[in-house]
């Protein structure tokens, strides 16, 4: 073996670039099973529509590769919406062609308002529920457009479409089903690693800022990035575990809660930075304690007694904690220092709302002792981005008419395929993050595949009409293009190969494509792709100025929502917006200009602190515990800061002036308890201003 190895060694020294191609030419086992299961299927079901005597049995196969999922919940979801968007696409061509017969000038405007529709409509939703809007976009143009010189079988072939599609749906469900035995408890099992590594991962950041080694901003985004991911894939969890609704519950409000604990952790390293007082006489045990415990985390989260205990510890932190705040209240008066006291007492009280995040956290990932409604209102809310559904769905509304246009001007005799396809391609590319990089690379994986059908086309089905030498011509490049798919550089290539490739290959019970329809149809595809590709790179194309001022937008209508008195804007719903649009920068920035993004991203985790701080001292400020004299000043500056006419430097000057009047609120108050409620306040605001400080710079400022 160890010879081996060597051998393997010395081959990688000779061809250096190997390495990089490991997961076509040495894929790990779960990959190759996947495209090699997948490709049998897909020629199953070609066989199987073949036996059928359907016209265009391709679209069996192509729906194989596109219901197939990394997870067999993923595969489920697909095929469920798949089929609904399907459905009511075709009640939709066969409403169109009946409200506009004989008439292309009133059809195509009133396909191109339904592709449109549907493309902003997937464009506000996640998940494959985005996915059942675009199945019921380009559903609508292929049954539609097949019908447009026959309107009177348009019901036909919308019968036949569904086929293809229910045919594909189940050769793939019973496949997958048979070869992925224990999916319920295998499912159970990855929810709790994935949700354990997070835990890991948010309390080694908090670690850090406790012991001043705070991460890079990159670091920290891939982290909240990675909850949110986690978070949207806990529908296919729910699915694979049999609907298991309360651990379901549980992990979602993990996760929300873990989002909740790392952006505390960022406005904790603020309060640090303001008071310099992690080594003061009061706080240094607790922070150190605190940073000690979260080192120990890890060992104990693998089994119930371990995460049990650690809950059990964390009550005893905060416990400490909070007799250390109120050892500074009563100390306060007696010490010359009285505001290193003070300083020392917001350090403390920062850690107590991480340890009683940080409980709840723990509580959560337990399972046990929560209501239901409770857990559902910690989960992470993703945001509809508005601006995007509407670019989305302008773009495919003038796509298509400039598509009918070009038909018509050109008389093309495959034109109604090149409306199709880009009918089809717009609808697709709405539901991509980054619909520039993305359509490029299913533009590219198109033209693959129209270069990989020649062989099986043009050598291998004109000589022979035995099906499993088909299967054999056909089958290499499917599987090759499963691997492709499964790596996540050249996804969105290899999902684009193995959807078309079945289609370019044209299969036909009693009679073979000739070359000149062949190339007529392979025209149409790269065409309506590349037209597709231009609309989303040069019409509404991605700007960052553009983002900037959206963003500012989100944020000052966020904030104003956070002071509202009778606002629902909740900590889960604030950190969902800021992350989606951290999400959306680096969809778009792909690397260009590390430096910008990196200012940006520091500039939007402040204000992720801020957001957050004020929404605690809204929760204070509602829970009429406060002095009169506390919710006078924070009612006025609630005021100011709901103004939509107010600036930004006029809002950032009333917190600080309202931090200034409850600091000397609080010098004169004698009672323990109101100096540290006050001071609790004074904590808050004090990160505010400081965030929006930093703010101030150009990194939130249009480019």
């Amino acid at each position: 073996m160890r010879q081996t190895r060597d051998k393997n060694a010395s081959v990688t020294r000779v061809i250096p670039g190997l390495k990089n191609w490991s997961w076509l030419f040495a894929p790990s086992a779960r990959d190759l099973l996947f495209s090699l299961r997948t490709t049998i299927t897909s020629l199953i079901a070609l066989s199987i529509a073949l036996w059928m005597e359907l016209g265009q049995p391709q679209w069996a196969a192509m729906t194989v590769w596109i219901v197939a999922q990394n997870t067999i919940g993923e595969s489920l979801s697909k095929a469920h919406w798949r089929i609904v968007g399907t459905l009511a696409g075709a009640v939709a061509a066969i409403a169109l062609i009946a409200a506009s017969p004989q008439q292309p000038w009133l059809f195509f405007p009133l396909l191109a308002c339904w592709v449109g529709l549907c493309a902003g409509l997937g464009t506000l939703c996640h998940n494959y529920h985005s996915y059942t809007f675009v199945l019921m976009g380009f559903t609508c143009a292929i049954i539609s457009i097949s019908a447009i010189d026959a309107p009177d079988q348009v019901f036909s072939i919308a019968i036949a479409r569904s086929t293809y599609i229910l045919l594909g749906v189940v050769c793939e469900m019973t496949v997958a089903l048979i070869c992925e035995p224990n999916v319920a408890s295998r499912a159970r099992a990855a929810v709790r690693r994935h949700l354990q590594d997070i835990i890991e991962g948010t309390a080694s950041v908090v670690r850090d800022v406790l012991i001043a080694h705070a991460p890079p901003e990159r670091d920290l985004y891939n982290t909240f990035s990675r909850v949110m991911t986690l978070n949207d894939r806990m529908e296919f969890s729910a699915i694979e575990t049999g609907h298991s609704g309360p651990m379901v519950a549980s992990a979602r409000a993990t996760l929300g809660q873990a989002a909740k604990f790392m952006s505390r952790g960022l406005g904790m390293q603020t309060r640090l930075r303001l008071s310099g007082q992690k080594n003061g006489r009061f706080a240094q045990p607790v922070v150190t304690a605190v940073a000690d415990f979260l080192a120990t985390m890890p060992r104990l989260l693998d089994t119930d007694a371990g995460v049990t205990q650690l809950c059990a510890r964390a009550d005893r932190l905060l416990h400490a904690c909070e007799t250390a705040i109120g050892e500074t209240a009563r100390s306060e008066q007696q010490d010359a220092e009285r505001s290193r006291i003070v300083d020392d007492r917001i350090v403390l009280q920062g850690v107590a709302l991480l340890l009683s995040e940080l409980t709840l956290l723990l509580r959560c990932f337990q399972g046990a002792g929560l209501d239901r409604h409770i857990l559902s209102t910690l989960r992470l809310v993703r945001p509809a981005h508005g601006r995007a559904a509407i670019a989305n769905g302008l773009r495919s509304f003038i796509a298509v008419l400039i598509a009918a246009l070009v038909w018509e001007i050109t008389a093309w005799p495959s034109g109604t395929l090149f409306v199709m396809f880009v009918s089809v391609i717009c609808a697709r590319f709405a539901s991509f993050s980054n619909t520039v990089i993305a359509s490029k690379n299913f533009f590219l994986g198109a033209v693959w595949a129209v270069i990989a059908a020649v062989i099986p086309v043009f050598l291998v089905m004109p000589v022979t009409s035995d099906y499993p030498v088909f299967c054999f011509a056909a089958g290499i490049p499917m599987l090759i293009g499963g691997l492709v798919n499964r790596h996540p550089a050249t996804a969105a290539m290899g999902a684009s190969f193995v959807n078309f490739f079945p289609y370019m290959l044209e299969p036909e019970n009693h009679f073979r494509v000739d070359e000149l329809q062949w190339f007529n149809s392979s025209m149409a595809l790269l065409t309506g792709l590349g037209f597709g590709v231009l609309i989303f790179r040069y019409l509404f194309p991605f700007s960052f100025s553009r983002f900037h001022r959206n963003f500012r937008a989100i944020i000052d209508s966020g904030l104003r929502n956070i002071v509202r008195r009778n606002s629902r804007m909740t900590d889960q719903i604030w950190l969902g917006e800021i992350i989606s649009e951290m999400e959306r920068l680096i969809a778009h920035d792909a690397g260009r200009n590390p430096a910008r993004t990196d200012a940006w991203l520091s500039d939007a985790f402040s204000v992720m602190t801020v957001g957050r701080n004020l929404l605690y001292v809204k929760f204070l400020l509602t829970g009429k515990a406060l002095s009169p004299a506390v919710e006078r000043e924070l009612t006025r500056l609630f005021e100011i800061l709901e103004n939509p006419a107010a600036t930004s430097h006029e809002k950032r000057a009333a917190i600080a002036d309202a931090k200034n009047t409850l600091c000397q609120t609080e010098a004169r108050t004698e009672e323990p308890g109101q100096r540290i409620q006050i001071s609790d306040v004074i904590g808050c605001l004090s990160i505010a201003v400081r965030e929006l400080e930093k703010t101030a710079s150009p990194g939130l400022r249009p480019c």
